[in-house]
């Protein structure tokens, strides 16, 4: 099982959950935790797919062949804007 963060609009896609509890087997990679998630959450599966929201894993920005295992901290990281002015 790995726990997937989510924030912004991905979290309001999942129905204001600020995280999804997913089953993963053993090597896996960032591609097969999208999958899982475009099956429960099409929309956002379909923003990952259009490269609109990153996939981060332990706070390094990943790519769907990036290696995902238990403990690991995944996160959904949609366009954020910010700074002073």
């Amino acid at each position: 099982m790995i726990i997937v963060k989510l924030f912004g609009m991905t979290k309001a896609l999942a129905e204001n959950q600020s995280s999804l509890t997913l089953a993963l087997g053993k090597n896996q990679s960032v591609k097969n935790v999208v999958e899982l998630v475009n099956k429960r959450y099409p929309k956002i599966g379909e923003l990952i797919y259009k490269k609109k929201i990153l996939v981060s894993v332990n706070q390094d920005i990943a790519h769907e062949d990036t290696k995902v295992q238990e403990g690991d901290e995944v996160a959904l990281l949609p366009p954020f804007a910010g700074g002073a002015q």
